[in-house]
């Protein structure tokens, strides 16, 4: 699936889309590898690398976090072979402080994971409808660990079922930049 854009991007962005349907064959281990490591290259404030990812590829473990997801989310996330909760540590620092920048650093890994991905000829999916405060609890981690998204991960579906999806429009670049008054 390839976006009309105003000018040639990096393929991996033209192409790149949230799908609801995923192939159930495996992501390859080496492949998995590769795309957390992509996702660690992000830049980050202070170099604090906040992102923390939970990888889940068992039956068990990916039933675990779609407990907590919202029922329409389970129906089509189950296909996917991999699911990666996002969360951010905000308390971790360097200085002991707050860091305020968290979500931002934690989205750009994202970012870096998604494209990865892409390049790779997978597909992914963040889902941020789901119970943080009850699935936190599951990890018994600290208030300073924040659970952003759930990431679903796989292959693309086969040709008739990837026919269903819709492009969404892309907002053009003059449409989102600010200009002052």
């Amino acid at each position: 699936m390839k976006r009309v854009l105003e000018q040639e991007i990096m393929h991996e962005m033209m192409e790149r889309y949230s799908t609801i349907y995923f192939s159930d064959e495996p992501v390859a281990e080496e492949d998995l590898k590769g795309i957390l490591l992509a996702a660690t290259q992000a830049p980050s404030a202070y170099n604090e690398q906040p992102w923390r990812f939970y990888v889940a590829k068992t039956p068990q473990d990916k039933e675990m976090l779609m407990e907590y997801m919202m029922p329409s989310e389970k129906e089509w996330i189950a296909k996917a072979p991999v699911l990666i909760l996002l969360a951010g540590n905000m308390g971790d620092t360097h200085n002991g402080l707050y860091n305020y920048w968290t979500a931002f650093d934690t989205g750009c890994a994202w970012g870096y994971l998604t494209l990865e991905a892409q390049r790779r000829g997978y597909v992914t999916h963040c889902i941020g409808s789901f119970d943080r405060i009850d699935l936190r609890s599951e990890f018994q981690v600290s208030e300073d660990l924040e659970l952003y998204g759930i990431v679903a991960l796989g292959r693309p579906a086969d040709t008739a079922a990837a026919a269903k999806e819709k492009q969404m429009p892309r907002k053009t670049v003059n449409a989102v930049q600010l200009r002052r008054r």
